[in-house]
């Protein structure tokens, strides 16, 4: 494997993805839960994008149900760029959800990323990153082990081969989910899934956060 975990000429992302799953024993695939519940209700024909959007929701809110202590208020809504699953009772987001969009060049608000306050040990992570169409602060920042960020580890090599993979392509449904430690009071997710729709197929990774 190259050092950078860059996919090497030709390889698609999925063939990426497949490769990394097979690999590095930090990370594993998340999309069991969502398959179960597109085959139950959306068996036969490839589900549609919005058919995939209702059940990555619906799963989400019921695993993050598992995680934390009741009661929990869960909101939909969007950033502007993203739709979001927020639980207002814990103040805590759930999933960032929707189209990668291409980005012109230069455009972060690198003051405001500066500003923003920071976790000890930990990045201001974006769950969709500025080059895909994420927005910066609000509900699209968690705090982010570094070695999943950046390119410090084939873990952070894989993180960031999807987000360039999204950014350079517009349209691709894309979301991710932070999941939090069973029963513990904190906003910094214990993993993280990234999942993509792309080529017909969907993959979900578990990345983790701790």
């Amino acid at each position: 494997m190259p050092r950078s975990g860059r996919p090497g000429n030709g390889e698609r992302l999925v063939e990426r993805i497949d490769r990394a799953l097979a690999e590095l024993t930090e990370i594993r695939s998340g999309a069991e839960p969502y398959l179960r519940r597109l085959r139950e209700f959306h068996a036969g024909d490839p589900p549609t994008v919005e058919q995939l959007r209702e059940v990555i929701v619906d799963v989400s809110a019921d695993l993050y149900r598992a995680e934390v202590e009741p009661p929990t208020h869960l909101l939909e809504f969007s950033d502007g760029a993203f739709d979001v699953l927020f639980d207002a009772a814990h103040e805590l987001t759930v999933l960032m959800h929707g189209l990668s969009r291409l980005t012109p060049a230069n455009t972060r608000d690198n003051n405001y990323h500066r500003g923003f306050p920071a976790r000890a040990g930990f990045d201001k992570g974006h769950a969709m990153a500025h080059a895909q169409g994420g927005r910066e602060g609000g509900p699209n920042y968690f705090p982010q082990a570094p070695r999943v960020n950046r390119r410090l580890s084939p873990l952070g090599g894989l993180w960031r081969d999807i987000e360039s993979y999204l950014a350079a392509t517009p349209g691709l449904y894309c979301f991710v989910r932070l999941a939090y430690p069973v029963g513990v009071s904190t906003d910094v997710p214990a993993e993280v899934e990234y999942g993509v729709a792309v080529d017909g197929q969907f993959r979900v990774v578990v990345f983790p956060n701790l």
